[in-house]
């Protein structure tokens, strides 16, 4: 009698997160020649793998191994630095894709969870960014004053900003928050205090036991781009927000933001406290954003108006429509390749405009949903992979 031999489902998830890994790493470490083609293949599997059902069966294989799918998922991300090790630019565009990932899964709770468009992340990104500038520049304070100066002013902004705002909904909330956008660019141009057009140079980055994150450091002979303790260090915080994304999820709250976006009327009728719980998902995404500006402003080390412009904020919604709403695992892989692509495409930027509208353009006809639509939730409201 012949004996089937199968591997366990446990290893077939580490598999799945091997290639996903390995795409990226080829995807940040090749010349855009081959990168831009691979991301163009990736996308395209992606719409076939969601339209042959293959999405939905790795959702369920890493819902029945969550463990090893997480612990595999985040040793593979912490490994991304190494073969980046030496190199400064594919390095530069790692962190800048954390980073990114960070500010979107802030914006997701808002637009995908409770379905409130907010025009104004990069305005809150920029709150981050200032505060860490101010702190360490002006005041000649440690770096981790200013984290937590950004999460508190980040906080307090979208108390300030949201108990009014959040009165509106729809069409009316979309222009409120494009209208923060547009009045924090001017605000900060025309504050001396912060450097005004100029903005603020030597933004200092953290630190850790008085040693910079983001440094050149030569270890057993070999200098390392200082991207790769920042890199490091970015992948952390990633995964922290990450996580508490996910918790926010799989709960009660994250069952009641969803009610809200699909009826608000029915959601207040069922207990709901609507103007509660649309104020806790816009203050909670503000302090995403404001600790994605703060690791920009230490990567940069320099913060200016035109670093959280309206178009920026264009880009992180974009990033979040096109991986897919409420979904972590969509938003995170949105916002890896719109970066990868507008950083790979820095040689052509007379055309980069054009090949990004039309890629958006491309995916809004094709799948409206995003690259990886938002999954049914499995009973007890936890989703299907995280």
């Amino acid at each position: 009698m012949e004996r089937t031999m199968r591997s366990p489902e446990w290893l077939k998830a580490i598999a799945c997160n091997f290639v996903v890994f390995g795409l990226a790493l080829l995807m940040l470490w090749a010349s855009y020649e081959i990168s831009l083609p691979l991301v163009a293949a990736v996308i395209a599997a992606l719409l076939y793998m969601e339209k042959r059902g293959f999405i939905d069966a790795l959702f369920l294989l890493y819902a029945r191994n969550k463990k090893v799918a997480a612990v595999s998922a985040f040793l593979f991300l912490m490994l991304i630095p190494l073969p980046l090790a030496t190199l400064r630019y594919q390095s530069h565009i790692a962190v800048m894709a954390a980073i990114c990932a960070m500010v979107c899964c802030g914006v997701n709770i808002q637009m995908g969870s409770t379905n409130m468009v907010n025009f104004a992340p990069a305005a809150f990104m920029g709150i981050g960014a200032y505060s860490l500038g101010y702190v360490t520049v002006k005041l000649g304070a440690d770096p981790w004053l200013g984290l937590l100066a950004a999460v508190v002013l980040c906080a307090l902004a979208g108390i300030l900003l949201g108990l009014p705002t959040l009165r509106t909904k729809g069409y009316y909330l979309s222009l409120v928050t494009m209208a923060l956008q547009l009045a924090f660019t001017q605000t900060i141009k025309n504050i001396p205090s912060i450097g005004g057009p100029n903005g603020i140079s030597g933004v200092k980055a953290l630190t850790i036991g008085g040693y910079p994150l983001y440094k050149t450091y030569t270890v057993f002979g070999v200098k390392l781009a200082p991207h790769f303790f920042y890199l490091l260090f970015c992948i952390l915080v990633l995964t922290a927000l990450l996580y508490v994304a996910n918790r926010i999820f799989v709960t009660w709250f994250g069952l009641a933001l969803n009610s809200i976006a699909q009826d608000e009327i029915a959601a207040n009728c069922f207990g709901v406290d609507v103007v509660r719980a649309k104020l806790f998902a816009f203050v909670t995404g503000s302090v995403f954003c404001g600790v994605g500006g703060v690791l920009y402003a230490g990567l940069t080390s320099f913060v200016g108006p035109d670093d959280f412009s309206f178009a920026r904020s264009l880009v992180f919604i974009c990033m979040v429509i096109l991986g897919g709403m409420d979904n972590l695992v969509g938003v995170t892989v949105g916002a890896f390749l719109l970066t990868v692509i507008t950083e790979k495409l820095r040689g052509f930027s007379d055309y980069a405009q054009l090949i990004y509208g039309l890629l958006l353009l491309l995916i809004l006809i094709v799948r409206p949903s995003g690259l990886i639509p938002k999954r049914v939730r499995l009973r007890g409201g936890g989703p299907t992979i995280l």
